[in-house]
């Protein structure tokens, strides 16, 4: 994951990973012109509607177009490696694996489906698989940069960054502004906590591209992690002028809000981020968070749960979830305290109240009995009384 320190009560999570997969979903969009490059002239038209779709964001319809190609042609490498390309830009990586996987059993060795494989495997957290592929297309071609690349990142999730950097940096001896080259190399440095080396990167891809997002998003990362949250907060802005349902801006947002106590516009950028990824790790704590610091503690108890759901290992969630359950255990705990406190109290005065009754009523008796002896007393006199011969 990324860099958690704690601060202000609220862990700050740098999400390099998002940037890493960025990098790598950058490497997948560019597969599509090589794919059409190598295309026949007889699906020219269906391959150009789909990447007007892929442009425009529309995904199915550009599935639509590949599937018309391959029920004419189940054969067709370019269209299932595009297919797969597009399954993972929609973050459907079994069905990208699938296609890439057919792909490679018509041809085991072609280049962009054993990219597109390992990059799958990469998202499925199977590193290890995902490192063989890449090895196997680096035998093919020794200087393959995306292979580089995918290696790179995946030592990085292996926390081997000094080896990451090493691959990062052979890409960038072949061309030394490849922009994911740059991004990937300066992920790898802000783990590390170079951040001034990587903020140098960083703005070396804003240079080459002005409205570079992988580039903007690092960038309010890492101020983020160095607290210059004004400088944070201009760059995840930019991001978001640019594309208003970025989840990495998003997500950067609203811990920003967090951390000035803004709590209301920090929930509804997590809101936002969890209607668009409904599974985003980052934004269920986020809000579990929020809820916490707030004291809707049932609420935030959920969204730790589905937290867990997502990610069963996930240490920040679980001691989240701990940390509620214990308070509960030890808020129960004081209040039959003070339940008993209060019982013996009242049980006390109830016996005080009592023995006050058993006296008052004592002291009743003892009236009644002197008033039967006085009864007693006049009642004989007056017997005696009337005995007495008259005069």
């Amino acid at each position: 994951m990324g860099i958690l320190e704690s601060k202000s009560g609220f862990d700050i999570m740098i999400n390099i990973r998002s940037l890493q997969c960025l990098v790598l979903l950058f490497l997948a969009g560019s597969l599509f012109p090589l794919i059409y490059a190598q295309m026949s002239d007889e699906y020219t038209e269906l391959f150009q509607n789909a990447q007007s779709f892929v442009k425009d964001k529309q995904y199915e319809n550009a599935i639509n177009e590949l599937n018309l190609v391959l029920e004419s042609d189940p054969g067709n490498i370019d269209a299932l490696n595009e297919k797969g390309s597009i399954r993972l830009i929609q973050g459907k990586y079994v069905k990208a694996l699938q296609s890439f996987e057919k792909s490679l059993v018509i041809e085991p060795k072609n280049v962009l489906g054993l990219i597109g494989l390992g990059t799958s495997f990469y998202y499925l957290d199977r590193y290890d698989d995902a490192q063989d592929v890449f090895d196997s297309v680096l035998d093919i071609d020794v200087k393959n940069i995306d292979a580089l690349i995918g290696s790179g990142n995946v030592l990085v999730k292996k926390q081997q960054y000094d080896d990451a950097i090493l691959f990062f940096n052979i890409v960038l001896e072949q061309n030394s502004e490849y922009v994911p080259g740059l991004v990937a190399k300066a992920s790898a440095l802000s783990n590390i906590n170079q951040n001034n080396d990587a903020l140098i990167l960083f703005n070396k891809v804003l240079q080459i591209d002005l409205d570079n997002v992988l580039a903007l998003n690092g960038k309010g990362q890492v101020y983020l992690e160095l607290e210059e949250y004004a400088l944070s907060k201009d760059a995840f802005t930019d991001v978001l002028e640019i594309d208003a349902n970025n989840i990495t801006a998003l997500s950067g947002m609203a811990k920003l809000y967090f951390l000035e106590n803004k709590n209301i516009k920090s929930e509804q950028l997590y809101d936002k981020v969890l209607s668009l990824d409904p599974d985003n790790i980052d934004a269920l704590l986020g809000k579990a968070k929020n809820l916490q610091n707030t004291g809707r503690l049932d609420e935030s108890l959920k969204y730790y749960d589905e937290a867990l759901e997502v990610d069963p290992d996930n240490l920040e969630a679980a001691n989240g979830k701990d940390s509620i359950l214990n308070n509960q255990v030890n808020y129960s705990l004081d209040l039959i305290l003070v339940i008993t406190i209060i019982g013996s109290v009242t049980s006390v005065i109830s016996f005080i109240v009592m023995m006050i009754k058993i006296k008052e009523n004592t002291r009743l008796k003892d009236k009644v009995i002197i008033a039967d002896e006085q009864i007693e007393e006049l009642v004989d006199k007056f017997m005696k009384n009337s005995t007495k011969p008259k005069d």
